[in-house]
């Protein structure tokens, strides 16, 4: 009896409304005045209590598994009443000094360690357990833990939150309903172990799978044909390939995605459609630019390959046919504003970015359509209903908070404007946004490896310049430069190429000058542009207040004065840039003579070169780059082909190269 109340008293009200919710909780707290609640019965294995006239009995498992006698299918208010009622006599008894209990906290904790694989495997099934294992592979980020009397771990995505009163696999309660729940409890508790260094071995994958999915025998066949045709390119030349190159990467394409390597499959029709510019002559051709993308399906198919070794793949690594929306429950949001934009694709759209408090990010929601299609005007769409019921238009989000109820997200972070979700616009209130006041880190802070996530919301920062230059015109790239520069001097430069949707933006950039308010934080996406910080500008916000102004969109009554001020502001510009933000990040003399040597065997071919030649120059370059300090730079192999050494110490100088200019 003692252990089925512990684990009725580890619920919270978290913990109830992610059982029920807040309406079903609110009206138990009041059946606790209005309605008399007693203990009828009590075994080893269960509780009894009476609710008015209803019945209530609680098992091993506590709320999670409790029955009521009242017609309803799913937790009722008398199951919250009688867990609020038993929970409130464990704190009477504690206060009065009756009980000698453990500390909960350490005895959840400890509760979660002790599970065996036999015991997931039990509640999931084989099927769910290796899912489980899987899935934490593959998360972007680690779940966040909570301990406490109630022990909480948190997925981000999808956005689940997995709590534990006690009462075994069946006791974990989620906040989100979501298919196979089983899996979801499993995966919450070997993230639980391995964060505290318990880390219980995957099962082995299966041998074969269902009629219409990959074999595993597949996949080895298919990376064993692709690694040797990406040789035979880099033995045969870049610059001398024939037709038939076509046709083999078409089909190892169409391989690779029917044994869903999809990420694979994207890289080997680029490099087909490289071949075919080179074929056809055309003016965009470029047979260095097939080199590179050959490089990295190479490093792609070797990370696969030793993945496969460890029984593993990565969905970083396979990628994903298409991106899938996962349920988020409620989400708050704070609109920062939005902008107008076209892609050389032939499609053009709106986008709106939103900082969410709860998850700590940045989310976006966008709505496009091509350009052929009639009818559609992205920057209209600002002031047009939608996206989704109760918000008239998109420009309402500005300066008030949105709450989403049935809100789905990507893992991408790109909320859908699906119907199934309701908008709530409620007043403004002091929110904490994650202010950036110097520029170190932003752009992408280290080197990106294959494996790495992508994740374009982490793009968004909200920045507080220390200081911003008058903004210039480029006359020759038809682009408008602002500099913005943190307290120690750095320089990020917010660019807009002309275009009708940027026309707004560019005049009210052009119109603050040099006399950007000291208190004023601005919204941009930034990235890194061959070695230096650059962005595009999307709102600015006042400190203090919170208004947002939004620099794509034209303000009620300025749309005349805008067009006027851009072609007069357009005549009359200098045409300068700011020479130092252009600079290029240069690289090390050894390491672009190294590259322009692996360029030049990769384009002649090194088929007609002894292997033992092709060693030598390779070796003798990286020696010239171990003593410049890149000691990454090791001897090659001579027992390796001479293709798959030039696209190894190709790959590795790319990732070099991005290391030390952001490139």
């Amino acid at each position: 009896m003692n252990a089925i109340i512990e684990v009725v008293a580890g619920f919270d009200d978290d913990a109830w409304v992610a059982l029920a919710n807040k309406g079903l909780l609110r009206r138990a707290r009041k059946d606790l005045d209005a309605v008399e609640i007693s203990l009828v019965s009590e075994s080893e294995t269960a509780i009894e209590v009476a609710v008015g006239d209803r019945a209530v009995t609680f098992g091993s498992a506590g709320p999670t598994q409790a029955t009521c006698s009242c017609p309803s299918a799913v937790i009722c208010q008398h199951v919250i009443a009688a867990g609020l009622w038993l929970a409130s006599s464990v704190q009477s008894e504690d206060a009065t000094g009756e009980a000698d209990r453990t500390d909960p906290a350490e005895a959840r904790g400890q509760e979660l360690m002790d599970l065996t694989a036999e015991a997931l495997r039990s509640h999931s099934g084989l099927p769910g357990y290796r899912w489980a294992h899987q899935f934490l592979d593959d998360a972007d980020r680690d779940p966040v833990l909570t301990p406490g009397a109630s022990p909480s771990v948190r997925f981000l995505r999808p956005p689940l939150t997995a709590r534990y009163p006690g009462g075994g696999l069946d006791g974990i309660v989620l906040d989100q309903k979501v298919p196979h729940p089983e899996r979801y409890r499993v995966a919450a508790v070997l993230a639980w172990q391995r964060a505290h260094g318990l880390v219980l071995p995957a099962p082995a994958p299966v041998a074969a799978r269902t009629t219409g999915e990959p074999t595993l025998e597949s996949r080895d066949r298919l990376r064993e044909t692709v690694t040797r045709l990406l040789e035979e390119v880099v033995a045969v030349g870049v610059s001398h390939l024939s037709a038939g190159f076509v046709d083999r990467f078409d089909t190892a394409a169409v391989w690779a995605q029917g044994a869903d390597y999809h990420r694979m499959a994207r890289l080997l029709r680029r490099i087909s459609d490289h071949i075919s510019l080179l074929l056809a002559r055309s003016a965009a051709a470029d047979d260095l630019a097939l080199l590179e993308e050959v490089a990295v399906a190479y490093a792609l198919v070797s990370a696969l390959d030793a993945a496969a070794a460890e029984q593993r793949a990565p969905v970083a690594l396979t990628g994903r046919a298409r991106t899938s929306y996962d349920a988020a429950g409620s989400l708050e949001l704070v609109g920062l504003g939005g902008y107008a934009w076209r892609t050389g694709s032939g499609y053009h759209g709106l986008t709106c970015l939103f900082w969410s408090p709860a998850e700590e990010r940045m989310l976006t929601w966008s709505d496009a359509r091509p350009v052929s299609l009639a009818g559609f005007d992205p920057v209209a769409r600002w002031s047009q209903p939608g996206p989704w019921p109760g918000l008239d238009r998109p420009a309402a989000t500005l300066d008030h908070r949105v709450v989403l109820t049935g809100a789905q997200v990507n893992d991408q972070g790109r909320i859908s404007g699906t119907e199934a979700t309701s908008a709530a616009v409620l007043a403004r209130v002091a929110t904490d946004l994650p202010v950036r006041t110097s520029w170190a880190g932003l752009g992408g802070a280290g080197v990106p490896a294959l494996s790495d996530p992508v994740d374009p919301s982490q793009d968004w920062a909200v920045l507080a310049p220390a200081g911003a230059e008058p903004p210039r015109w480029d006359a020759a790239a038809q682009m408008l430069r602002w500099v913005l520069r943190d307290a120690e001097g750095e320089a990020l430069a917010l660019e807009l190429a002309w275009a009708p949707h940027h026309a707004a933006a560019i005049a009210r950039i052009e119109a603050i000058g040099d006399s950007l308010p000291a208190d004023t934080l601005v919204v941009a996406r930034v990235e890194r542009r061959g070695g230096r910080l650059a962005g595009l500008p999307l709102s600015l916000i006042t400190r203090g207040s919170g208004v947002v102004d939004p620099l794509h969109f034209a303000t009620q009554g300025s749309r005349t004065s805008v067009a006027a001020g851009l072609v007069s502001d357009m005549g009359s510009a200098s045409g300068e840039s700011d020479d130092e933000t252009d600079v290029h990040a240069a690289v090390p003399g050894p390491l672009a003579d190294h590259r322009g040597t692996l360029e030049a065997i990769a384009q002649r071919g090194c088929a007609g070169l002894a292997p033992v030649v092709v060693h030598d120059r390779i070796g003798a370059g990286h020696r010239a780059l171990r003593d410049v300090g890149l000691s990454v730079f090791g001897d090659p192999d001579p027992a390796t082909a001479s293709a798959a050494a030039v696209l190894r110490s190709l790959y590795l100088c790319r990732m070099t190269e991005v290391a030390l200019t952001g490139r």
